[in-house]
């Protein structure tokens, strides 16, 4: 779980699964964490990596959901990514609180919970002398999301999400954030909410700047 939150934003997902069974784990887990273990074996040289030439704005995100793929409470998992000039510096991954009934709504939720996220980074980032120049961008790849978050109009299916829906457009509207749509074989933060084939998993590996120290 340290490692998962510090430096190594691969195992966040492996370690947000797990956690779910600490009380009463079974074969089934232990077979499954048999194999993380030899990925972390076969890994242990790997860690974020940054450099003093890195580009890209100073503060950009990437947000994703998982919508209703676990099959024992079918709640959704959220995930996020932060870059600040281009370099991975913050992540989560994140079971939802509650059971989402669409993927648009499981995705308004992780947005919300990337923009408080957001917010929050931003400060840490005035109080070190380096303002970000708003709106800060938002990658997302479900359109309806943001179709949502910027119509006006109200959406009688989500009278339940309002909270979140209205917190989203405030930002919008008041130029702190921009949402962009992004294909979903470049939303970096998919590594955060599911497991991926293992070609889909070192790419978006690679996008977060985990390498290893050997090459």
């Amino acid at each position: 779980m340290y490692v998962s939150l510090t430096s190594r934003p691969d195992l966040a997902v492996a370690a947000n699964y797990f956690s779910q069974f600490q009380v009463c784990p079974n074969e089934i887990h232990w077979a499954h964490l048999r194999r993380v273990l030899r990925y972390i074996k076969g890994t242990l040289d790997f860690g974020l990596v940054y450099r003093g030439d890195d580009a890209g704005p100073l503060l950009e995100a990437y947000s994703d959901a998982d919508w209703a793929n676990e099959i024992t409470d079918r709640r959704s998992v959220s995930g996020a990514v932060f870059k600040v000039y281009g370099a991975t510096v913050s992540w989560s991954a994140k079971k939802q609180a509650t059971v989402s009934l669409s993927s648009t709504e499981a995705e308004l939720i992780a947005l919300c919970a990337a923009t408080c996220h957001g917010q929050w980074l931003v400060r840490i980032l005035e109080d070190l002398g380096s303002k970000p120049v708003a709106p800060i961008t938002y990658h997302e790849d479900n359109q309806s999301t943001m179709k949502i978050a910027a119509n006006p109009k109200d959406s009688g299916r989500l009278k339940h999400l309002d909270v979140k829906h209205f917190f989203v457009r405030e930002l919008l509207e008041s130029n702190q954030i921009r949402i962009e749509y992004i294909p979903t074989l470049k939303q970096q933060a998919d590594i955060l909410t599911k497991s991926l084939p293992g070609p889909a998993f070192r790419k978006f590996r690679e996008y977060l700047g985990l390498t290893s120290s050997r090459v």
